[in-house]
């Protein structure tokens, strides 16, 4: 192409090589902008846009639903161009679901999807609510028409060039920006600014607050925000259309509120009527009588296997991660760069490995001491592999317990991994007397034992996965009636869990009070101050350990046992069958061997005991709780039936933070802890409504949760709990009345507005807005300016880099590069 095809390029004139747009982008729009309302007048002007909307008035008022809608093409193309949606109208499914989605439900179809269009176009036609009035009504329609004449005029510029369609838009849009995120969140928009600010696409890589900050660097929104977007005076129908939006704002904030009051409602109602039943479904002469009978022989031996597999299954984990340990201290002693190195990990090879093997080892001791039967069993060690340690006893390879009428098993089988264990020590003892200098072959020599381990350890590690699974889908049937033991089991429950929280928080302090016998090591230690700090923590451990929690209804206090310094405890399940809670004595593994003071004498002492003695006493304790929770646990909610609708109260009270926050929207709850009223200013109506936040419900609720967990475990009847019950319900009830109280008086003064609305509509109290030239400031033309020089730029095969375009400059500067030199033509076309 030669120079002056470019500069006529440039200047809007036509190319040879039909590859760049007719069209001088920056010409495109400057013509634009030399007349805006003739430009748009000519266009709404032109014959076939006129035909489009009169054909447009004529066939909507026809059409009442929005199947009808979805029917005529020709209707549905034009209210889609309107949002810029025209791709859209071959997918009537998905419009469907868009255009009957509530406006106000923030999880409606069209709200979640990331379009913004698809909302925009569902609040606008409001079908739930209106079905097609919306687009019948004057002022409505007019406003539709308005956009769809925009968008038209804008495509039509486009047809010029494409990047002259991006000003308008820029223009258009910037004007009601609030942030810097909106600007992301808008394709269009953002791919505009971007463009103009030389910010390459793998931005989008960083995070978005990254982003924002690299657009806020070179770009003030302020700027960019004409004096009259906040200050222009508006008509009466857009101060009720303004309303309106706030009001349905509101309504969001208080029907995400109301959607979790109305769920723990039915939750509880549903959990009420169970209540109700109770004492027919658990009936020994019942319809249940026979299912009964036989749910009352299998307890005691569903509650064994299930014991044995949490033990099996709990050693099968930690040998896995031993195994998956030992491979990569394995492959470190082979690529070991010095003999120093080499010994060092043949101490922690040989350390880990003793962990598994051994009477005392991971495997051995899975066992499970049957406090009903006074059986020593593991399911990894049933006898038919090796001599057991002492005190063990036999398992039979497979324990079946039937568990209802049609003969349904849940079925338990045991193996020997006595061979792993000699496999084991035999990789162990290898690996230990290794020398450096023949590392190599060495390892080479004890590796087949340890693949011969792992292959015999893997077929354990599966069939204890499957006796894992074989009670959960052995009883998915089952509906147990038999009537347990519920105040005790529920007792054990609580002291397991408030055991093991305490133990979590036991271990955080002896973190500090090493931390303190660290600093007590140092040169310039203030022991005075070390010491004030670990009186502090003694007293915080003292009460950790020796004071259980409870729990209390303001009159009746439960106290649950300690776990952690009266060792094993049982609890009562039916008939003489117990579960038990393998606790511990920490007063004497921890307490008793503190010294009264940190000194430098005996800091590191202090330190070694922390680690070896205490931290292992707890971590002892800790497992062992961990195991039989989950038996307490399967015995209380599933073998239970009391207990069972009892766990879902407590599932009620475990989720209810996450519950309740689940109903924020705008960062807006009305039912979180210390929650601000709403107000809702009303223009039109010169008022304000207030919608009173619920910031006490969470308090009150729970305590009627904690009352049902005292009542529960102080013995209470089926009607104590329906009374408890009721409590609940009677507190998720009235913030479930409060709620729909507020929105309807919201939707009282909404009912007034819409209205007035309607009636300004039929006047055709809507004037069109489209001929209005947009309003934009000296720097948004300036950037938007910049933008079309580059896009006219890059049309024509220059690179623009990072540099900050002037668009007379630059085209002036582009067209004088390409003339020729000394040609005397002298033009200023860019004057």
């Amino acid at each position: 192409m030669s120079g002056a095809e470019l500069a006529l390029g440039i200047l809007g004139g036509s190319v040879s090589s039909g590859s760049a747009p007719t069209t001088s982008a920056l010409v495109a729009f400057k013509n634009y902008q030399r007349d805006q309302v003739a430009a748009r007048t000519a266009f709404a002007e032109r014959e076939d846009v006129v035909r489009k909307i009169d054909s447009f008035k004529k066939s909507v008022g026809k059409l009442s639903t929005v199947d009808d809608l979805l029917k005529d093409r020709k209707t549905l193309t034009f209210v889609l161009s309107a949002f810029g949606l025209e791709s859209e109208v071959n997918n009537p499914g998905k419009l469907k679901a868009i255009l009957n989605s509530d406006p106000d439900d923030i999880n409606s179809f069209a709200n979640r999807l990331s379009d913004s269009r698809f909302g925009e176009l569902a609040a606008f036609v409001s079908a739930p609510a209106f079905g097609l009035k919306n687009l019948t009504v004057s002022d409505k329609q007019t406003q539709l028409i308005d956009k769809f004449l925009t968008n038209g005029f804008e495509q039509s510029l486009a047809a010029q060039n494409p990047a002259a369609r991006d000003a308008l838009f820029f223009l258009r849009r910037i004007n009601s920006v609030e942030n810097t995120f909106e600007i992301l969140g808008d394709l269009p928009l953002r791919s505009i600014v971007t463009t103009a600010l030389n910010l390459p696409a793998e931005i989008a890589r960083q995070s978005v607050d990254k982003q924002a900050a690299l657009i806020e660097a070179k770009f003030k929104l302020d700027n960019f925000k004409t004096s009259s977007s906040g200050s222009t005076s508006r008509s009466r129908l857009e101060i009720l259309n303004d309303d309106l939006s706030t009001i349905s704002s509101t309504n969001k904030t208080i029907n995400a509120s109301l959607k979790v009051a109305d769920s723990l409602v039915a939750k509880l109602e549903s959990l009420r009527a169970s209540y109700n039943d109770y004492d027919t479904f658990v009936n020994p002469a019942g319809v249940n009588a026979n299912e009964i009978t036989v749910q009352q022989n299998a307890i005691p031996d569903l509650l064994r296997q299930r014991t044995l597999v949490e033990a099996a299954n709990s050693a099968v984990q930690d040998t896995r991660s031993a195994i998956t340990e030992l491979e990569k201290l394995f492959s470190q002693a082979r690529n070991a760069s010095s003999e120093e190195d080499f010994i060092e990990i043949q101490d922690k090879f040989t350390a880990l490995a003793d962990t598994v093997l051994g009477d005392n080892g991971l495997i051995n001791s899975a066992t499970f001491t049957d406090p009903n039967t006074g059986l020593t069993q593991n399911l990894l060690r049933n006898g038919t592999g090796g001599a057991l340690p002492a005190g063990t006893d036999s398992t039979p390879t497979e324990i079946s317990t039937t568990v209802n009428v049609a003969g349904t098993r849940v079925i338990t089988k045991s193996t020997d991994l006595a061979g792993f264990l000699s496999d084991l020590q035999t990789f162990r003892d290898g690996v230990s007397s290794a020398t450096y200098a023949t590392r190599q072959a060495d390892l080479t020599s004890a590796e087949t034992s340890f693949t011969t381990a792992k292959t015999t350890f893997s077929a354990a590690e599966q069939r204890t996965k499957i006796n894992v699974s074989s009670v959960t889908t052995g009883l998915s049937s089952v509906k147990f009636a038999a009537e347990l033991e519920t105040q005790s089991l529920a007792l054990g429950q609580a002291s397991v869990k408030d055991a093991l929280t305490r133990a979590g928080t036991i271990s955080g302090v002896l973190d500090t009070i090493k931390s303190l016998a660290n600093q007590a090591l140092e040169p310039d230690a203030d022991l005075a101050a070390i010491n004030l700090e670990y009186d502090s923590r003694l007293s915080e451990l003292q009460g950790l350990i020796q004071n259980a929690g409870s729990t209390t209804d303001g009159t009746t206090t439960v106290t649950y046992d300690n776990l952690l310094t009266s060792g094993t405890t049982t609890y009562d399940v039916l008939g003489g069958t117990v579960v038990q809670a393998v606790g511990g004595d920490l007063a004497n593994d921890i307490l008793t061997g503190l010294p009264a003071s940190i000194t430098v004498d005996n800091a590191d002492a202090l330190k070694t005991n922390i680690n070896d003695v205490y931290k292992v006493a707890l971590e002892t304790v800790v497992d062992d709780l961990t195991r039989d929770k989950k038996v307490i646990d399967f015995a209380t909610n599933t073998l239970d039936p009391r207990g069972a609708l009892d766990a879902q109260i407590r599932t009620i009270q475990a989720d209810l933070d996450k519950t309740i926050a689940s109903a924020a929207v705008d960062k807006k709850n009305l039912l979180a802890a210390f929650a601000s009223d709403l107000k809702v200013t009303l223009s039109s109506l010169s008022s304000t409504v207030t919608i009173g936040a619920l910031g006490s419900f969470k308090a009150d609720f729970s305590a009627t949760l904690d009352s049902f967990n005292t009542t529960v475990l102080s013995g209470g009847s089926i009607a104590d709990r329906l009374q408890s019950l009721t409590d609940a319900l009677f507190a998720a009830g009235r913030a479930q009345s409060n709620l729909k109280a507020e929105g309807y008086a919201l939707n009282v003064q909404k009912s007034i507005i819409t209205e007035e609305k309607v009636i300004l509509e039929g006047k055709g109290g809507g004037a069109s807005s489209f001929l209005k030239p947009i309003e934009f400031t000296p720097e948004a033309l300036k950037f938007i300016e910049r933008y079309l020089a580059q896009k006219d730029l890059e049309a024509q095969g220059v690179a623009v880099g990072g540099a900050q375009l002037s668009a007379k400059a630059s085209l002036a500067g582009q067209i004088g590069s390409l003339l020729p030199q000394g040609s005397g033509f002298g033009l200023n076309l860019l004057a």
